[in-house]
């Protein structure tokens, strides 16, 4: 059963936006409630400590009015200072009240209820006219003397509410370290999460895209035989089907022009031979004396011949190529002696050039055919011979190790222009510089060379350099 495909490329973008955008939103959300939580939190807190210790400060002073007041009315005994006490004493119960702890700290409310306790008596005994004067004097004067312990309770209060403080914002902090931690860690899992979508919808995304690149590139390389399939959104897979259709019908045209060019080739070679057996008869003169005029007329008959007939077989065997010909002979050749009998043949170029040679050939034995792969080192060296200055370098090197043999032919000279660097393995082509050159070619020697290499199953590539061109070969070793 296959998974579910988008119907076109553009839904599959939007569900990988979804998809990574999620969990970025899940973190940024989870990121703000927790974030809100400990803002309300630190709120309630620091309003909350602030609030008690301004109270138990306010505490503090109220007993401190009230002692005041109280000790005024001992000594003068005017009503008006008992009424400012009585006024203090409903203003001491308002603030311990509210002072009360809601969470419950058991020291915190013992310390209220004590002071509490002492502040009532005291207004008990202060509003008390029952009893004698002397005997409600005496009284007096020892309640009185209760506000030093209401004050060394009150600074108690005070001390503990900031104690109370310290701890409430201690435990904030803690809070906040927790919630912090858990935020890291809710944001790296979602991160992941994010970095996982990714990572999918992206092979989900350039596979496809992918394929058609290389579909399209192998078209480009004139491979028709491999067949292009692209899996992915529906749209794309119907313009893979599309390519492939390209492909068989490319395949078809390049089948008929493989078999017209090897009917053309074929048909231009027997007349060809008829005009140079006849040049060569009217050379010997073996029909009849000639003049030298008509010597020369009959030279440059013969020569053109042979330059036709060289064109008419690189065309036929770049036919022969093309049409994927396996080697019919294989046998085992010594590719080291294989390239110093081309390099013999081309001695007599490079010597009245004075070209200097530079050849360095390991000893290595491969299967393959002996024609198709002379002709492939035949054309690199003569190519650069050609393109070599004179007193320049042409450099040789065959290595090998267990698997393949590696041939790097370099000259000195001009090198590849960048922009003909993509066309020179195509049929035909002469760059700029061959344009120039006094020896004239077909433009076939390196497409020829490519086709056969790949028969054999290996490379040929043009790699970079900053003076000169270097093309590397390579073959399999293996029968």
């Amino acid at each position: 059963m296959r998974l579910y495909r988008p119907h076109s490329f553009f839904t599959l973008l939007l569900i990988a936006f979804f998809f990574v955008c999620m969990p970025l939103l899940a973190a940024l959300y989870s990121s703000v409630q927790i974030l809100d939580a400990v803002v309300q939190q630190s709120v309630a807190t620091v309003f909350s400590s602030v609030d008690r210790v301004k109270r138990s400060r306010a505490v503090v002073e109220l007993f401190q009015d009230q002692e005041r007041m109280a000790r005024l009315y001992d000594v003068l005994g005017e009503p008006v200072q008992l009424q400012y006490v009585n006024k203090a004493h409903l203003e001491i119960e308002k603030a311990l009240e509210a002072l009360l702890p809601s969470g419950g700290n058991e020291q915190l409310g013992q310390l209220i209820g004590e002071l509490k306790s002492r502040e009532n008596y005291i207004i008990t005994v202060l509003n008390r006219f029952t009893t004698g004067p002397e005997k409600l004097k005496k009284e007096k004067q020892a309640v009185l003397s209760q506000y030093r312990e209401i004050g060394r309770l009150a600074a108690s209060l005070l001390q503990l509410s900031n104690q109370l403080m310290v701890e409430e914002v201690e435990e904030l902090r803690l809070k906040v370290d927790q919630d912090k931690d858990r935020l890291i860690w809710q944001t790296s899992g979602l991160i992941f999460f994010t970095i996982l979508f990714s990572a999918i919808f992206i092979l989900l995304i350039f596979r496809p895209i992918r394929q058609i690149d290389k579909g399209i590139e192998s078209l480009g390389e004139g491979n028709f035989e491999t067949p292009i399939t692209v899996s992915g959104p529906r749209d794309l897979e119907n313009l893979g089907t599309k390519l492939d259709w390209l492909r068989k019908r490319l395949a078809k045209l390049d089948r008929e022009k493989v078999k017209l060019i090897a009917h053309i080739s074929h048909d231009l070679k027997t007349p060809l031979a008829s005009i140079k057996e006849g040049a060569g008869l009217l050379q010997d003169e073996l029909v009849g004396p000639i003049n030298d005029q008509q010597k020369q007329v009959v030279g440059i008959l013969a020569k053109n011949c042979s330059k036709l007939q060289r064109l008419i077989e690189d065309i036929l065997n770049f036919n022969m190529a093309q049409a994927r010909q396996m080697p019919l002979a294989n046998e085992l050749i010594q590719l080291d002696t294989l390239i110093e009998d081309v390099v013999a043949d081309h001695r007599n170029s490079i010597l009245a050039r004075n070209i200097k040679l530079d050849v360095q050939l390991v000893s290595v034995a491969i299967y393959g055919n002996r024609n198709q792969l002379k002709t492939v080192f035949d054309n690199l060296i003569s190519n650069a011979v050609k393109f070599t200055p004179d007193h320049g370098v042409i450099r040789i090197l065959l290595k090998a190790d267990s698997k393949i043999a590696a041939c790097l032919v370099e000259d000195s000279g001009g090198g590849v222009d960048e922009e003909e660097r993509s066309q020179i393995f195509s049929p035909f082509f002469q760059g700029k510089k061959a344009e120039k050159s006094v020896v004239k070619g077909s433009g076939l020697g390196l497409a020829i060379s490519k086709e056969y290499v790949q028969n054999h199953g290996g490379t040929i590539r043009l790699l970079p350099g900053k003076k000169g061109a270097r093309f590397a070969v390579t073959l399999p070793l293996k029968e």
